[in-house]
């Protein structure tokens, strides 16, 4: 088995959780960098990864580094890889991605068409033809950072972003980002819990990012199974035999854990929002798994949940969407939720306003900032409440 070197990037926060699914996947040879973690390993493990990691950005394949203190040493430095042995012939496609920190190259997109001009020169000089330029799904995607003058150039295996599972249909006005609602549900030890019989509840669902990844998770479902293009699957070197025996493992693991999936419900006062979350999941095959309702639950009661469960929702928060009039009354709304009718279970939540938190009375277990795009956020864990106990607070 050949070892190779590979680096898995990720959002702000998720290093720790990231390395516990690498080592859960039985990598061991790990090194957490700061926002990424490398390994070594097989490609087999680097294809798990794809697959697998619900809070994983990308897997990058370093095939070279050098110094490139200007545009024409990035231009020979690229064009000295053996290209031929990475992309198959003249009618295949790449992409290149260039990211620079803090060197003399600082504009993006010279970088890349410099890149790119040194593959194409290469693959004309030993192939005698040259593959096409896609920025969409191409067949190879090449990764170059350039850091303090020195690239360093990869192949990126995941080809798009890990956290695009292949469901999203029809997104509503503020999606949450699928690897944030993952690294929540996390956080809240929802597979545990769900082992356990315990609920899922979403009661803002929106297009059902929360629903879908608690399903995925309590089932035992690879978040990369309905994605139909990966970065490697065009690869000079991809090993289809090891791909094909991981997705029927993962198919397997797939028909057994929807035997055992607990309640999971989502809920929203919007019927298009439920219209578009209806089709997310009926695009990764959980219609039957998942209950949605149209219901405002500040106004509508909440039943036939089982006792114990996880709230995770992505409330409204002024930046996009939601009067700020009305939020206040919202959030405590929401804290009264679990006092009123589900005492026993957990609440989580992801928001840019703080000053919104002071309406929900209830003990924070766990608070962590995160980015849901371009916003900064905090995401909070609320613990279980009784109910008499909840009263007490909120009067103080």
């Amino acid at each position: 088995m050949t070892l190779k070197k590979f680096t898995v990037t990720t959002a702000r926060g998720m290093l720790p959780v990231l390395q516990q699914e690498l080592t859960h996947l039985g990598i061991e040879k790990i090194k957490p960098t700061s926002g990424s973690i490398g390994f070594i390993g097989s490609l087999t493990q680097a294809y798990q990864v794809c697959l697998w990691s619900r809070v994983a950005i990308r897997v990058l394949m370093p095939i070279a580094h050098f110094a490139a203190k200007d545009t024409d040493a990035l231009y020979e430095g690229v064009k000295m890889i053996p290209w031929e042995n990475h992309i198959l012939d003249e009618n295949s496609t790449i992409a290149v991605d260039f990211h620079h920190f803090r060197s003399k190259i600082k504009h993006s997109q010279f970088g890349a068409q410099r890149v790119k001009d040194a593959i194409v020169d290469r693959f004309i000089e030993q192939i005698g033809q040259r593959p096409s330029v896609e920025l969409r799904e191409p067949d190879v995607r090449i990764n170059v950072y350039l850091a303090h003058n020195q690239a360093k150039i990869s192949i990126d295996l995941s080809g798009d972003s890990l956290h695009k599972r292949g469901y999203r249909l029809s997104p509503t006005t503020a999606p949450l980002k699928e690897h944030i609602a993952a690294l929540m549900l996390y956080q809240a030890k929802w597979p545990q819990l769900a082992r356990r019989g315990s609920g899922f509840l979403d009661p803002m669902c929106g297009s059902a990012t929360f629903v879908i990844e608690a399903a995925l998770m309590a089932a035992d479902i690879a978040p990369g199974l309905s994605r139909d293009y990966f970065g490697f699957l065009y690869w000079k070197q991809h090993d289809k035999q090891a791909w094909q025996t991981i997705k029927a493992d993962a198919i397997r693991r797939r028909q057994a854990g929807l035997s055992r999936l607990p309640t999971i419900r989502g809920c929203d006062k919007d019927a298009s929002a439920i219209k578009a979350a209806a089709d997310n999941i009926a695009e990764i095959g959980l219609s039957e798994y998942i209950e949605l309702e149209q219901i405002d639950f500040t106004s509508n009661p909440v039943s036939h949940l089982p006792e114990r469960g996880v709230i995770l929702t992505n409330p409204p928060y002024g930046q996009r969407i939601g009067s700020q009039q009305d939020l206040p009354q919202l959030y405590y709304q929401l804290g009264e939720l679990v006092q009123t009718s589900l005492p026993s279970w957990q609440l989580g939540l992801i928001t840019d306003n703080e000053a919104l938190l002071k309406q929900i009375k209830l003990p924070v277990q766990q608070q962590y900032a995160i980015d849901n795009g371009p916003i900064p956020c905090q995401v909070i864990h609320y613990a279980a409440q009784r109910g008499e106990r909840w009263q007490t607070r909120a009067k103080d």
